[in-house]
């Protein structure tokens, strides 16, 4: 049984890499390693997927993901109809994992071919984005779905799908079963995918949505942009964690008129190696941190911002008088961002109707917004875990 199962991904797999690897188990009927890879399938679920790159149905890599995006897009066109699939199209952004003959780049590839494949329209980044610029993609190109393949902040060797619905939000049930399950009747490669002319078969977004992005942004910005803001010379180290983000942030600063930070050099740079940190999660604290110190002490910095591989996740130190730095939590980040856009958003509008005011939380979030929201007066919601939650309550 395993020994035919290896077969059949000698025969569908289009990388030479885990070909060769699950052959070789083929040529030495070593049944019980093919058990082990092949076995079991990735469970897709509302985050996608997630796991080590590798041979066989238990890992990432090339037909994996094929299979992936034959289920995800036999699914879109249940859901949407064929022609507005085709229309709206998918938006495809990668990071910069790679291990052995298997990469980030590669896999999006794959699923842009998949797409055009049944007509489907596809918007490609050039290069390495932020995770947030495929689900803001979405929602301002009006695509039906889009996928961001990274790990996020896992170990080096792990890649992942992210999946992103119509409304620029993760899926959520039963999207992800009824997803699942149209991968399990997709499994065999609907033709022969050359990856080689993609490019020229989609479209790049990535000059206009960039620019889009930041001026979607700039509106938002709630404080003095001069020299008349004494926390204006306050100086900033930034860890783009070996990842993608530093150009990003380096473009926000200078688009909201912010002094420039001091980069960790070391992990300034996209690297799949990730040389410095075992886990590149900026919330692990000291362990991620070390070098954010180090630079912040160099330039005598006192605050630090760090954000994970693909850009999606920060993490915020402040120098203490004592000397000692302290890594906020999530939660200390979400309440001062509320706090401070509440009371800018009261300087500026002074006589504003308090009752017609929100702040939006997931029932997992502290409650201290909702201690200041009984104090000030304007209104403190709650919902389930997840950005779709958060749009419905704003759509509604």
């Amino acid at each position: 049984k395993w020994i035919e199962a290896g077969r059949q991904w000698v025969a569908w797999d289009v990388n030479d890499g885990t070909k060769t690897a699950i052959q070789s188990l083929v040529d030495a009927g070593d049944a019980d390693a093919l058990r082990q890879k092949l076995e079991k399938r990735l469970d897709f679920g509302t985050a996608g997927l997630r796991a080590a790159m590798g041979a066989g149905t238990v890992c990432m890599n090339d037909l994996v993901v094929i299979q992936t995006m034959q289920g995800l897009v036999a699914y879109l066109e249940e859901s949407y109809g064929v022609e507005a699939v085709q229309r709206r199209g998918i938006v495809l952004g990668y990071d910069h994992r790679q291990f052995g003959t298997l990469n980030s780049k590669q896999f999006a590839a794959y699923s842009a071919a998949v797409a055009v494949s049944r007509g489907i329209k596809v918007y490609l980044y050039e290069g390495v984005v932020a995770t947030p610029l495929v689900p803001f993609a979405v929602d301002r190109l009006g695509c039906v779905a889009g996928i961001m393949v990274t790990a996020s902040h896992n170990p080096k060797a792990d890649n992942g799908y992210k999946v992103y619905g119509s409304n620029g939000c993760q899926i959520i049930p039963p999207h992800d079963k009824r997803i699942a399950a149209s991968i399990l009747n997709h499994l065999a490669p609907w033709q022969l995918y050359d990856i080689t002319n993609i490019r020229s078969q989609t479209a790049d977004p990535t000059a206009e949505l960039v620019a889009a992005y930041f001026d979607a942004m700039t509106p938002l910005v709630r404080y003095p942009q001069d020299n008349a803001n004494p926390l204006y010379h306050v100086k900033v180290a930034y860890s783009a964690m070996h990842g993608v983000g530093h150009e990003f942030t380096r473009q926000s600063f200078s688009k909201f008129n912010l002094p420039p930070y001091y980069p960790v050099e070391a992990q300034m740079h996209p690297d799949h190696t990730f040389p410095t940190v075992a886990f590149p999660n900026p919330e692990e604290g000291q362990g991620a941190l070390h070098l954010s110190f180090e630079t912040a002490a160099k330039h005598g910095c006192s605050l630090i911002l760090a954000n994970d591989p693909d850009a999606d996740r920060l993490a915020v130190a402040e120098l203490l008088p004592s000397g000692d730095w302290h890594l906020f939590t999530g939660n200390e980040i979400g309440t001062l961002l509320g706090f401070w856009e509440y009371t800018q958003y009261m300087k500026q509008h002074p006589t504003a109707d308090k009752s017609k005011l929100y702040v939006v939380t997931s029932t997992v979030s502290s409650k201290m917004l909702r201690a200041i929201a009984l104090r000030e007066g304007f209104n403190f919601v709650e919902t389930l875990t997840g950005y779709i939650h958060y749009i419905s309550m704003k759509k509604n």
